[in-house]
């Protein structure tokens, strides 16, 4: 779900859809003539929608607090979202802050639009204040029961949404109205926590430069070198590189990370098969590796062969349509040595057994020549990450 508001500052004004890249928000404030520093208070002529935030109408607002709101609110199915329109109406949340909040508090709202099926009611209200519950139909009646019990308890308040009940317990500040709470809005390859005197702001990499100055901005320091940067975790697709990325974040320093990060979420790559193209050209340094992504299609990668395993890549080089130059007729296969033949184009190709499988690089110019496009690793990590 997105947000359309008009947002004006000293007399300026523009229509602008929440959320919206840092970037473009940026464009769209210098085309209107406005600030690009979103931190200061731009007054909200009108939200055209939804209209259920209206209560920020005629207010001043931090134009990255109602970006952020937008994307957690994108991010919601539609029950969440009618379930937040009837907390913010129940708690008559007014600022952004509250709004940010209620949207890590659902836990204490349930919203029941339905009273005829009682195993859907206790269902649906144990499901939001636990987070889980069991799909198994063996305890319907269980659930109809809590049904039953949560109607006749009389705590529900009517709302035009439907039958609304609070639990007993105090909202939590998740936004301290400073810093924004880990979110990853869209895919990411790597999540960099950034830590300042105390406090934090995570960074989901690939990210842009603008918005890494933002989140360094919110933490009051004045670079993101007097900040400490850790690699959390990342896309589990590259779970496999997580150690590379924690030495390349500590060595070469997040811009290292996040070009390298941008080159993974941009293309469909192998992640087996540059994993195994990086453990046998041996390369670490971030410039490598995006050079290795860029000629991955160079290396030609068998993942169904054991180490050691030479018939079964001699049998790859003489059955494949590719290496038709190999072929032979199926009266010599039986008194032909594949492992020799293996051996002899493991060494003709440079071909290496790693971990998983076997590798090769079927270049033009061969591996040799392949190696010379890499970089001395022995500058690159060891700067940057100070």
């Amino acid at each position: 779900m997105y947000i359309s508001a008009h947002i004006s500052y000293n007399g300026n004004s523009a229509d602008i859809d929440f959320p919206v890249s840092d970037e473009m928000l940026n464009v769209i404030l210098e085309n209107s003539e406005m600030p690009t520093d979103t931190t200061l208070p731009f007054l909200v002529e009108d939200i055209h929608y939804p209209i259920e935030l209206s209560a920020l109408n005629a207010r001043n607002v931090n134009l990255d607090e109602l970006n952020f709101l937008a994307r957690r609110l994108d991010s919601f199915t539609e029950e969440e979202i009618e379930q937040f329109f009837a907390a913010t109406e129940h708690e008559n949340a007014q600022s952004l802050k509250n709004m940010i909040n209620l949207t890590y508090n659902l836990d204490k709202f349930t919203l029941i639009k339905n009273v005829g099926d009682m195993t859907k009611v206790g269902r649906d209200y144990t499901l939001n204040t636990e987070g889980c519950v069991p799909a198994d139909s063996r305890y319907d009646a269980k659930y109809a029961e809590i049904g039953r019990k949560l109607l006749a308890s009389g705590r529900g308040v009517f709302t035009e949404r439907g039958l609304l009940f609070v639990e007993d317990k105090p909202i939590e500040e998740v936004y301290d109205g400073k810093t924004f709470p880990g979110f990853a809005y869209q895919s990411f390859i790597v999540n960099v926590d950034v830590e300042y005197k105390g406090r934090y702001e995570s960074l989901f990499l690939p990210e842009s430069q603008l918005a890494i100055d933002k989140a360094v901005r919110r933490l009051g320091a004045e670079s993101i070198d007097d900040c400490d940067l850790s690699s959390e975790y990342g896309n589990p697709n590259f779970s496999r590189f997580s150690v590379r990325f924690e030495e390349i974040l500590d060595n070469e320093g997040i811009d290292a990370l996040n070009e390298l990060a941008y080159e993974l979420n941009t293309y469909d790559i192998d992640t087996e098969k540059l994993d195994a193209a990086m453990e046998m050209t041996d390369v670490k340094s971030s410039k490598n590796i995006i050079t290795l992504i860029n000629h991955l299609d160079e290396f030609e990668w068998l993942n169904d062969i054991s180490y050691g395993d030479y018939e079964g890549v001699g049998r790859f080089f003489v059955e494949s349509d590719y290496y038709d130059e190999y072929e032979i007729s199926d009266e010599l296969c039986d008194y032909f040595d594949f492992a020799e033949f293996g051996a002899h184009m493991a060494d003709e190709k440079s071909g290496q057994f790693v971990n998983g499988g076997f590798i090769f690089c079927d270049g033009e110019d061969g591996f040799d020549s392949f190696m010379d496009k890499f970089e001395d690793e022995s500058s690159s990590m060891t700067m940057g990450g100070m």
